[in-house]
């Protein structure tokens, strides 16, 4: 898996996701033959801080549904479009494009408690049998196709066919998602009611949906070609949410979190004439002075970009993300010795954020003083240990204990990294040179047989 670093604190990992036809109901890209995988590439979004306001939604309804919260992977895919999905191994992922687009925690939080439905719904295990049905019926109508187009000798007469049964595959698979979203609409809003929140922020957003209906196909947002929405849908949730009455006030502090959440996704995914744009200097909020020192800081001008963090460091001094967004900027400004106490504090500030101990570690690895390197050694063992599949993570191990001379460890942490990223030749190789330096007794001996073993050739498995 590549990893390109976007910032020390904000990173994009791109790595292909595998989206499978399964994933079609919770609001994967629609592909063309039901059953049929496509590998396309995506790119996941990584920070400290979003995850965790994710998180303080999503919990809370996990729980309610009686679903462990730490068996959810939640990420962020870098697209600007509408949507959000689940696939198979409890997997969640929202679209950056609807994170920003939200304008209330309500909305993102109605969102998550409607995809919260397909994964107690165990939706995603059930749709083999329809999978199955509308693949035959499309594979049929391409069968149809090519014997017409031969029998009548036009071209478009088998393509009309194709096409046909192509439409009635789509409205055989869409019969049985609209059930299950249904399903998923109800249960959603059962789980707000028990955790006394509205559900009019689900139906705020399914309003911004609505008008994308009557576009094409190719301009509508993914959400609204996965996600089939029916008028007897919207007024299901409106009825609801005027019969329980429950308060859709957010406290200003939640909604406050929530905008300096968005002011940063846009910042960072954003050029910084339109960041600046969107909050200008008249504009003092927290948010709009959080997005401007990213987009100063991203446009090189630190003269403007410190002094907007550091004000707001003086206002707030127990915030961790505002602490670690200013040694970023000045460890990614090769001023690492300024960044270090800024990290440092981060990650005293916020010890169970493993994302941001990652980049304390790779700023103490840059730098140039050996006390560094052991220093760096425990703050990624740490984090690696909250965070074992951070590829980057375990590559900046390596280096720590390379820079240090401990060759044993260093091909230990690669041997991992390697195994992350699917170089499986590299793996076995790092892992081999590790095993020299250890005895059968060590933990690490008997870690580096599973690498071996997870690492073998396809024809040794």
């Amino acid at each position: 898996m590549a990893v390109h670093t976007f910032s020390s604190a904000f990173r994009i990992f791109r790595f292909n996701v595998l989206r499978l036809a399964v994933t079609v109901l919770a609001g994967a890209s629609l592909i063309l033959a039901p059953g049929v995988a496509q590998a396309a590439g995506a790119s996941v979004l990584r920070d400290a801080e979003i995850e965790t306001i994710i998180r303080s939604y999503a919990d809370p309804l996990f729980r309610a549904s009686g679903i462990p919260p730490e068996s959810i992977r939640i990420r962020i895919l870098e697209d600007e479009t509408l949507n959000a999905f689940v696939t198979s191994g409890n997997r969640m992922f929202i679209h950056s494009g609807l994170l920003m687009k939200t304008e209330t925690p309500l909305q993102l939080i109605g969102v998550i408690a409607h995809e919260t439905g397909h994964i107690a719904g165990g939706h995603i295990a059930r749709m083999g049998p329809e999978l199955e049905k509308a693949m035959m019926t499309s594979l049929l109508a391409t069968a149809l196709g090519v014997v017409a187009g031969v029998a009548s000798g036009r071209a478009d007469a088998g393509m009309a066919a194709m096409t046909l049964g192509g439409t009635v595959a789509e409205r055989t698979f869409f019969a049985f998602t609209r059930t299950q979203e249904n399903s998923a609409d109800a249960f959603a809003m059962k789980v707000l009611d028990s955790t006394n929140q509205s559900a009019q922020g689900l139906l705020e957003f399914f309003h911004t949906l609505q008008g994308q209906e009557m576009l094409v196909a190719a301009r509508q947002d993914p959400y609204v070609r996965t996600h089939p929405l029916t008028e007897d849908r919207i007024s299901a949730i409106e009825n609801h949410v005027e019969q329980k009455n429950i308060s859709d006030r957010v406290p200003s502090q939640q909604q406050a979190t929530h905008d300096r959440m968005v002011a940063k996704l846009f910042a960072f995914l954003n050029g910084q004439g339109r960041t600046l744009q969107k909050y200008p200097e008249t504009d003092q909020s927290l948010s709009a002075r959080y997005a401007r020192a990213i987009a100063y800081y991203r446009r090189g001008d630190m003269a403007k970009a410190l002094p907007e963090i550091d004000g707001l460091i003086r206002e707030y001094p127990k915030d961790p993300y505002f602490h670690e967004l200013r040694g970023q900027m000045l460890v990614e400004n090769t001023r690492i010795a300024e960044g270090l106490p800024s990290y440092r504090t981060a990650v005293s500030l916020a010890p169970n954020a493993p994302l941001i101990g990652i980049s304390y570690g790779h700023a103490l690895v840059e730098s140039d003083i050996p006390a560094n390197w052991t220093e760096a050694q425990t703050v990624l063992r740490r984090a690696l240990s909250q965070e074992p599949d951070h590829a980057f993570g375990w590559r900046m191990l390596g280096n720590a204990y390379g820079k240090a001379g401990d060759e044993t460890r260093a091909a230990y942490a690669m041997a991992e990294y390697a195994l992350l990223i699917g170089d499986r030749s590299q793996a076995r190789f790092q892992a081999a040179k590790a095993e020299k330096g250890l005895k059968q007794s060590d933990p690490m001996w008997l870690r580096l047989q599973d690498i071996k073993t997870h690492a073998k050739p396809d024809d040794e498995k």
